[in-house]
Parts: C-alpha cells; sequence; structure tokens
C-alpha cells in the first residue's frame, strides 16, 4: 500500500493495525470510479401502521448485520480510499407529516426532502428519510456506490423488511464485512479526510458534474404480447435468435432514441452490467458490495439504424456471451480478503475507455423493484422509485401492476 505522505508514524500504524478490521479498502475498480460520484437512491412506502422510530431503529438494527452500510470514506494513500467502520456512519431523519397519500406525493417533492449522501472523505455514506403521510410512510434511502450495488441495497431492504415484521432473513456473506469494532466519525484522523478542495481534479469534476449537469427521465412502457411477438419473430428469421426480453427492450430502446441521447456520437457502446454473484464459483450468492462488471457490446450508429431490433439484441447477446463465462471471469475477477477485486489488466484489454459523450448503461431492475419478488407480501408497501446513478442510460423495471417499463435517462431533453 502507497502511504499519503502527509501521513505521520502514528497514522501509518493505526492503517497498518486496522486495514482489513475496521477499515475496507476500495478495491482498484472502485477507487477509481466511486469517489464523488452519484448515490443509489430508492423511495419505499410502508402502508403499515408502524411507527416512524420504530422504523428507525429496525433500520439501524438491520446495519448491525449488513455492517458495511454503517461506513465512512477515508482516504487512505495518494488516490487511495477505503470504508472506515463507524458508529454513526448512517444518517437518520423523520420529517413532519406531509399532506398527501403514496398515489398523490409527487417523486420530485419527496427527492428534494430527502438527504443525498455524498461520497468524499469522512462523509456518512446511507441515509434514510421518514416522511409520514396519510396511509402511512415513506422511507427515502440514499446510499454511496462504494458501499454497494443494487443488489447489496436490495438484500440490506429485505432484512430491513424482515426485522420489522419480525420473521428470519438470510444472513449476508461475509466475504465483504467489517470484522474490528465500529468508530465514532468525530474520532477519524484529520489527515483520512481531507476537503474536496485538496483531493484529485478528477474526483472534484465528477461532483461539478453530479451538482451542475441537468438529466431528463421519460419512461417506455412494454407489454407481454409486444415482446413475446418480438421472440416469435426473432426465431422464425433465424432459429439461432434466442433472445431474451431485455436484450429485445435494450434494442427498442436504443434504436427509438440513440440520436436524441447521444447526438454528438458516431458510434455507441452499450455496457451492461454482469452480475458475478451468478458466474463466479468463488463468489458468494449474498455478497454485499460492488459484485459486477460491465460487459459491452459497440455498435455504429449506422448499424443501430440500418438493424432490426432483433439483429441487435443477438449482437448484444453474442458480445455479452463471451463475457460470462466461467474460465473469464475468474481471470477478471478474484476474491481478496477485502473482497472481490478486478484485474484491471484483463479488464482493460480490448476495452474502450468510458466516455460520456458515447456510452449507454442497460440495467435489468424488473426481478427486484417490488416487495413480493424480495419475499414481503404487498399488503406491506411497494417501492415507489429506483433512481440510477448513470446519466445516460435505461433501467428495466417493473410496476406494482406487473407492467414493464423503461426508465430512460438523458443528458439531453427528449423532443
Amino acid at each position: 500500500m502507497k502511504i499519503k505522505k502527509i501521513f505521520d508514524k502514528s497514522d501509518i500504524a493505526y492503517l497498518e493495525e486496522n486495514v482489513g478490521k475496521n477499515i475496507l479498502p476500495l478495491s482498484l475498480f472502485d477507487n477509481k470510479i466511486r469517489p464523488g460520484s452519484e448515490p443509489l437512491e430508492i423511495v419505499i412506502f410502508y402502508q403499515k401502521g408502524t411507527a416512524a422510530q420504530k422504523l428507525a431503529e429496525n433500520f439501524l438494527k438491520t446495519t448491525e448485520y449488513f455492517n458495511l452500510f454503517s461506513s465512512r470514506l477515508i482516504m487512505i494513500g495518494d488516490n487511495q480510499f477505503a470504508l472506515q467502520y463507524c458508529t454513526d456512519g448512517v444518517l437518520i431523519k423523520i420529517l413532519p407529516p406531509v399532506d398527501a397519500t403514496s398515489d398523490t406525493i409527487d417523486i420530485h417533492d419527496i427527492k428534494k426532502m430527502m438527504i443525498h449522501v455524498k461520497t468524499l472523505p469522512g462523509e456518512p455514506l446511507l441515509s434514510v428519510t421518514g416522511i409520514p403521510l396519510k396511509d402511512g410512510i415513506v422511507g427515502a434511502i440514499s446510499c454511496s456506490h462504494a458501499i454497494a450495488d443494487g443488489i447489496s441495497i436490495m438484500l440490506f431492504l429485505y432484512a430491513w423488511g424482515c426485522i420489522i415484521e419480525g420473521q428470519d432473513f438470510p444472513l449476508p456473506s461475509r466475504q465483504r464485512l467489517f470484522k474490528g469494532s465500529p468508530v465514532r466519525s468525530d474520532t477519524l484522523r484529520k489527515a483520512f479526510i481531507p476537503p474536496l478542495s485538496e483531493l484529485d481534479s478528477t474526483i472534484q469534476d465528477r461532483v461539478k458534474h453530479v451538482m451542475n449537469d441537468k438529466t431528463y427521465t421519460i419512461r417506455e412502457y412494454f407489454s407481454d404480447e409486444f415482446l413475446a411477438e418480438m421472440k416469435r419473430k426473432a426465431t422464425s428469421e433465424n432459429a439461432t435468435y434466442r433472445i431474451s426480453g431485455n436484450q429485445i427492450m435494450t434494442s427498442f430502446l436504443l434504436k427509438k432514441y440513440h440520436h436524441q441521447m447521444l447526438p454528438d456520437a458516431d458510434r455507441i457502446i452499450v455496457r451492461t452490467p454482469i452480475n458475478l454473484r451468478d458466474v463466479h464459483p468463488d463468489v458468494d450468492a449474498l455478497y454485499i458490495g460492488n459484485a459486477y462488471f460491465n460487459g459491452f457490446t459497440e455498435l455504429t450508429k449506422d448499424e443501430i439504424d440500418q438493424l432490426s431490433v432483433t439483429e441487435l439484441a443477438y449482437r448484444m447477446k453474442e458480445s455479452i456471451a463471451g463475457m460470462r463465462n466461467e474460465a473469464f471471469v475468474k481471470d477478471v475477477a478474484y476474491l481478496s480478503e477485502y473482497g472481490i477485486e478486478i484485474n484491471m489488466d484483463v479488464y482493460k484489454k480490448d476495452r474502450p475507455p468510458f466516455d460520456i459523450d458515447r456510452d449507454i448503461s442497460s440495467s435489468n431492475l424488473t426481478h427486484l423493484n417490488d416487495l413480493e419478488s424480495l419475499g414481503l407480501g404487498s399488503h406491506i408497501g411497494r417501492i415507489l422509485y429506483i433512481g440510477s446513478a448513470v446519466q445516460t442510460g435505461f433501467t428495466m423495471l417493473k410496476e406494482k401492476s406487473g407492467r414493464i417499463f423503461a426508465e430512460i435517462t438523458s443528458r439531453y431533453p427528449f423532443t
């Protein structure tokens, strides 16, 4: 570990004593892209008559099992960051009641009221804002991507719901959890929590983009009949075209919106998360943290315009398939003593670097954004909103009614 020059002997001794216990370094991959980035945000509505204070107590109880969520970011070397286990790593705020119901309150109003965490040194990385409504209570959660990916957050929320209901739940894997005891944030060493002005210019620019860049969102709905018809059409065109609903939706959206979303690009990279819990033999199914890397498909704009939806979907399927096989994922990712580490030499090989003016992210969360799919009945409540941390992308979601839709995010307005 390269120690920051301004650290004195006691700082270095503290790191040597606590790294791997109550300090967990970010992976090389997370270290490069997480500091200063936008949080993941989820808004849940609970319709049962549980008091707000009880919900807050149960939220904190959940962090005792999922202790990675009770941490603050610290700097442990030259542009090297880590999670510090803290007794006050979570912010909880209960607001006065709002004269609205879960069906009438505007998500934009909730986003204005809620706490938004910052992935910066010394800052808490998880918050929940309780907003009592006429028919229940909203829990607006903001979580740094330095802690966890979407699946980790859903596992946390499932455990929270089980604790509220007095039910058992599966314990998280210990492959990336703190082993030591938490500390109070007011005892953090000053050298570990430098101000933003002392951080790398890349992080400072990232923060400016988060604060100043405006994004636009629209929804596109997909019927079961449409997806079934596209699958039928694919196999009638070519018997090998066995494509998923997610691949069909991504291809459809790409053809319809790519000129508006990325007007200055001549080619587009579609980045699709590959969940290591599903494909890596050494990664536990209940791993908490970031357990994915992005597969990608490169297409020219002419190809997107000229190929059919099914042809595009098959292109994406083929390009991702080579990155999902066990041999490749074992080369690109491995378990260190601190959790998943990405082999950056393998990851970068033949991979175009990220370009905000050229890249689109596509994520499928249709199986994760309703409480019933998490094993909790609809009588408890429902998920009102899942916010993406990307500025250009498609997020596939499902309404309580079962209707599938894509939340489309762009840096340019939709016309």
